[in-house]
């Protein structure tokens, strides 16, 4: 069995994480609440000549549902890996290598989408809010940034964490990764929390299992986000220059409650 561990990069080039994403992403969908007909949505009301930016793109599953709709979209992400998968699948669109704290495209947009609780990938309270700030520099006077996060439940939230495992249901194995005749095993394990950054680290761990049971290769990385909560969210959206601020708690429009979803709209003044 190969064995290996990333534990800075969560999404690895040639990583069993990264070729499983749009396998998880899809069980999500069908698990939670689907915030592709959401964005798409507000793609066809809003978006005009100037077109969409998403920024934390990954594989590019919502900038081309956005793409079908004849809507002008790109895509900008921080992980080589997951632009990788974004452009083999989806060679016509644009694609941009950065950082969402710190890009400068040269252009304004429509709609700034930060969709699958992107800013939370931000683990860095400043640097949230600098997140913002590019995405409000992004966007035409009276442009909409809309986004989507996790709204925390607090007892999970505490120092000790959550020291229990949770296997997800034995996925096919990616196309071109692994033997054809084995499948992929994924594993959240424990949890560790600081509620002082309010910042959460979990550790995943990815199998290619055999046949007959044998692990052929494992890899084990910590995925790490930061939680913030609505009241947090609307102060930093207010001060990066956001007017007209709605929240939601799903992608339905459903008023805000506690520990569910947080999803976000805001303008740029006109």
């Amino acid at each position: 069995m190969t064995n290996s561990s990333n534990l800075d990069e969560f999404y690895p080039v040639g990583g069993l994480n990264t070729a499983s994403y749009d396998l998880r992403a899809d069980l999500d969908r069908k698990i939670f609440e689907d915030p592709i007909p959401f964005y798409t949505r507000l793609a066809k009301s809003l978006a005009g000549s100037l077109g969409v930016l998403e920024l934390g793109c990954g594989t590019g599953r919502i900038s081309a549902a956005i793409a079908d709709l004849d809507i002008a979209v790109e895509g900008l992400d921080l992980s080589p890996a997951m632009l990788d998968q974004a452009r083999a699948k989806y060679p016509d669109l644009v694609w941009h290598p950065g950082n969402m704290c710190d890009f400068d495209l040269g252009r304004v947009f429509d709609l700034v989408i930060i969709p699958f609780r992107g800013l939370q990938e931000i683990t860095d309270v400043h640097d949230q809010r600098r997140a913002l700030a590019r995405a409000f520099a992004h966007l035409k006077p009276g442009g909409v940034i809309a986004l989507d996060l996790m709204d925390p439940d607090l007892r999970y939230c505490l120092p000790e964490g959550d020291p229990d495992f949770v296997e997800l249901p034995i996925f096919p194995m990616p196309d071109g990764v692994g033997k054809p005749d084995s499948q992929l095993r994924i594993t959240a394990m424990e949890r560790t929390n600081d509620p002082l950054t309010q910042r959460f680290s979990e550790h995943w761990r990815f199998e290619e299992v055999g046949p007959d049971g044998v692990v052929l290769r494992r890899e084990d990385a910590w995925h790490h986000l930061r939680w913030v909560t609505r009241s947090e969210m609307r102060l930093m959206l207010e001060l990066s220059g956001f007017v007209s601020i709605s929240e939601f708690s799903d992608f339905k429009g459903s008023p805000p409650k506690y520990a569910t979803n947080q999803v976000w709209m805001a303008k740029r003044p006109d």
